[in-house]
């Protein structure tokens, strides 16, 4: 059984959350060291950027072409455990990092598609579709999904079939060492107010966030101490797979990721 499987209660929930307009590390609160450094520079993020989405590019097209060829269900399930294991480094050591310290805001000119694009911010849910297209996902409509509750994204992500698991008012270190319990990978939380992705590496668990709390930028914090975590406690928290080192929970979106389908609301 894997760790993902050990979850408690999981349901699928019918009514969202507040819209998701946004008004890695040790579960323990000591532990500040972050998933990667970012980019020295605003050029040296944009370049980090726009290499790893070439990489991304040709990696997936090569897993396409095995995709296509592969004629059992052993071979298909070799090549979506090849895919997540790529986006799951990929999205953590690659493409997070040059959007750290990049400014969170509302309105307009919060949609950048790249990180530190000049005169844009970003907003919390236009943060989440950035990376998600970063790594290769055709996205559906990335206005909609910018503008969507944080569930209705969750449940665009995770197929039919696919889980939300719902976790009830718990504090935010109690929270942090249940999904420790997860498979390793890059999750989606949606909150009251605001949606951002989980990073979990063994005990360690971040949330990488475009942030409305503290300095309001693009930030990866542990998620026990993150004030926006602790700010959605009496509404609970709602999490589901984006990709895991598993590939067992997110085989859905990781073959529409093979094929090049659309995602996303």
């Amino acid at each position: 059984m894997g760790r993902g499987q050990r979850l408690g209660v999981v349901v699928l929930v019918s009514s969202a959350l507040a819209g998701a307009a946004c008004s890695s590390a040790r579960s323990d609160a000591g532990h500040e060291r972050p998933l990667a450094a970012p980019p020295a520079t605003r050029e040296a993020a944009a370049t980090a950027w726009d290499d790893a989405r070439d990489d991304v590019a040709a990696e997936r097209a090569r897993l396409a072409v095995a995709w296509r060829a592969a004629s059992t269900p052993a071979e298909r399930a070799a090549v979506r455990d090849q895919a997540s294991r790529f986006l799951v480094a990929t999205l953590v050591d690659r493409l997070v990092p040059p959007w750290l310290g990049m400014p969170w805001g509302l309105g307009r000119d919060s949609t950048a598609t790249r990180p530190h694009q000049p005169g844009k911010t970003i907003a919390c849910s236009y943060f989440v579709g950035a990376v998600l297209q970063g790594a290769g996902f055709t996205l559906r409509d990335r206005f909609r999904l910018g503008q969507a509750a944080a569930l209705v994204i969750q449940r665009s992500l995770v197929g039919g079939a696919g889980k939300v698991h719902r976790f009830l008012s718990i504090p935010p270190a109690e929270l942090a060492t249940r999904l420790a319990a997860l498979d390793d990978g890059v999750y989606i939380i949606g909150l009251d107010v605001h949606v951002g992705l989980v990073v979990v590496r063994g005990d360690e668990v971040r949330f990488v966030h475009a942030s409305y709390t503290g300095d309001q930028v693009v930030t990866d914090e542990p998620l026990a101490t993150a004030a926006a975590i602790a700010r959605s406690r009496p509404r609970g928290y709602f999490v589901s797979p984006l990709v895991t080192t598993q590939g067992v929970a997110d085989d859905w979106l990781v073959e529409r990721w093979l094929e090049g389908d659309p995602v996303g609301p």
